[in-house]
């Protein structure tokens, strides 16, 4: 019984406001809702589209309900106890209110998909949906049938990561994309680069949190998909490959005369992927780089202020 022997208490560490409001952040799980709130506006800015509040607040809801639902069933899985961290522990130990708390924004998220939501955006919201329903079956329900039959973990043929990070960045890209009339080619590259960015940060994750305080090996991430071993191996090369797409992409995009934002956003991009090639040199435990895996993120703060 392992899971009753580790302790549960909230891993807030002693250090500066500023070090535990990030922990808190990330432990509430609204380190992700701030990303994709953060990039879909970045992203209809670029395209000259002004968001109404209720767009971006939706899809903030909306994935904020959908990591704690994860956060929440990931820590009824017996079988994966080894592999739970500090935030799986904090709503093992909080569930009653999450719970509560969820069914509260589910009520406020219904009322602005039926009175705020274009239609447009409502059917492709829908579309997205089904694909993250059918991950939430395949983990959660398929996953723990395929470790007790077969004794192998459904991470190892279902890239979980790679998956996990298109979908990610199609939400954050929908908003503006409905919005769009005959330029949605142009929302494209960059869509195609946060995806890339989304895939990098699910990827570091998992080496990170499990890899032992030692060494950052391949042969420590036994059940991941392929994808994710190989991403993990050359993660460097990656980060590098992903601030080299995102360079050129904006060379590109100022020689095209496009507007100032634009550029600044491949600019955010590249800046993203660097930080990832640091913090994989860091040494920084697995928790905090749990935490500036989701705030390498927020580049786009950076320019917030020119892009206004």
């Amino acid at each position: 019984m392992a899971l009753a022997t580790r302790p549960v208490a909230i891993p807030i560490r002693r250090g500066s406001g500023f070090s535990a409001a990030l922990q808190w952040w990330h432990l509430l799980s609204l380190d992700a809702p701030t990303v994709a709130a953060l990039w879909s506006w970045s992203m209809a800015r670029a395209m000259h589209i002004r968001l109404p509040w209720s767009a971006l607040l939706l899809l903030a809801l909306g994935t904020w309900i959908v990591y704690v639902a994860d956060r929440i069933l990931d820590g009824l899985r017996i079988q994966s106890a080894a592999h739970l961290r500090e935030r799986h522990f904090f709503y093992m130990r909080h569930r009653s209110k999450s719970l509560f708390a969820t069914v509260m924004v589910s009520l406020v998220l219904v009322w602005l998909v039926a009175t705020r939501m274009t239609a447009a955006a409502r059917f492709e919201d829908m579309a997205l949906f089904g694909v993250a329903l059918a991950y939430f079956c395949l983990i959660h329900i398929c996953g723990p049938l395929c470790e007790s039959l077969c004794e192998s973990s459904i991470e190892r043929w279902f890239p979980k990561e790679m998956v996990v990070g298109m979908v990610f960045a199609a939400a954050v890209a929908v908003p503006a994309w409905s919005r769009l009339q005959g330029q949605r080619t142009s929302l494209i590259p960059v869509a195609t680069l946060f995806a890339s960015l989304c895939w990098l940060n699910c990827t570091a994750i998992e080496k990170w949190e499990r890899a032992p305080p030692a060494a950052t090996h391949l042969s420590t991430t036994p059940l991941a998909h392929a994808t994710t071993r190989w991403a993990q191996r050359y993660l460097s090369f990656v980060s590098c490959a992903i601030a080299l797409m995102a360079a050129i992409a904006c060379t590109r995009s100022i020689l095209s005369a496009d507007s100032v934002t634009m550029p600044l956003l491949y600019l955010a991009c590249m800046v993203s992927a660097i930080l990832f090639l640091a913090f994989d040199r860091s040494r920084l435990g697995s928790f905090h780089l749990r935490i500036a895996a989701d705030a390498a993120l927020l580049t786009p703060l950076l320019f917030v202020l020119v892009t206004r």
